[in-house]
């Protein structure tokens, strides 16, 4: 009976520790802000979920719609998070950009973080140049064509850096991965189907085997792309060379700011009692 009676005793004090309000100064404490309206603008709706602060950061879920027919940028880095307490001055989360379809979304935490003081009462959320917009068609740029068998690996075509990474040619096949890297502050878009396959006298294969789908690529970022092109017996001569062209494959899509409204987290104490339970 006694064995029993303590049992019931360590259940019941777990249970209490585990439901014990967490105090201010515990790092774990979190402090809430009440619930915002989302932001919108004719180009996109972006939703406030869960905005809250501890000891060492603040963050809020995003779920961003996109309401057009063209890609919609944001720029998490270039959120900005300000108060006046505690020493909190402006925060920034780390470099990120992400891109969104026309008329879908996505959902992202923004989160910024650092050493101490970021359970404040209230602070601003600036969002100037966090978002732009890019249309889906994109303006071709000055490309140019990789030899087969190569003489270089690395060609630097406007925006784009494209280098040749692993290949094989003979006169069955070609196979070729390209690392295309995007150094503009648009879109980056790749027309696997206008790349091209030209032989040494001029004439010019279609690329058979490339997907429809655009490859898209946000500012900064890299991406991969295979080439294959099977050749027909004699199509191709033994010992002889053909070049992947770029023209009309590689296109830019520019991005004008969106003008969006700052917003302020003020703090919730009931849902902050509540959360912390």
């Amino acid at each position: 009976m006694l064995k029993s009676s303590s049992i019931i005793v360590m259940l019941v004090l777990f249970a209490f520790v585990g439901h014990a309000q967490l105090k201010e100064d515990d790092p774990r404490f979190e402090k809430h802000y009440v619930e915002i309206s989302p932001i919108e603008t004719d180009d996109f709706k972006m939703e406030v979920i869960r905005p809250h602060s501890q000891e060492s950061f603040t963050q809020f879920t995003a779920k961003i719609y996109n309401k057009t027919d063209d890609y919609i940028l944001v720029k998490k880095h270039a959120i900005t998070f300000s108060s006046k307490e505690n020493g909190y001055g402006n925060k920034v989360p780390k470099e990120d950009i992400d891109f969104i379809e026309p008329h879908g979304d996505i959902t992202r935490t923004i989160k910024v973080e650092g050493g101490i003081g970021f359970k404040v009462d209230q602070l601003e959320v600036v969002l100037d140049s966090a978002f732009s917009r890019a249309p889906v068609k994109g303006k071709p740029t000055g490309a140019g064509e990789f030899k087969m068998k190569p003489d270089k690996n690395s060609i630097m075509m406007e925006p784009f850096a494209v280098t040749l990474k692993k290949w094989r040619f003979d006169p069955k096949e070609l196979s070729a991965d390209f690392k295309i890297r995007y150094r503009g502050e648009g879109i980056g878009i790749v027309n696997e189907s206008n790349i091209r396959i030209r032989r040494e006298d001029g004439t010019v294969l279609k690329n058979t085997d490339a997907k429809d789908k655009l490859m898209v690529i946000p500012p900064m970022a890299t991406k991969t792309l295979t080439v294959v092109r099977p050749f027909d017996k004699g199509e191709i001569g033994k010992g002889e060379s053909v070049y992947v062209v770029w023209d009309e494959g590689l296109q830019e899509s520019e991005s004008k700011p969106i003008n969006v409204s700052s917003f302020t987290l003020k703090f919730d104490p009931e849902k902050t009692k509540s959360e912390n339970r």
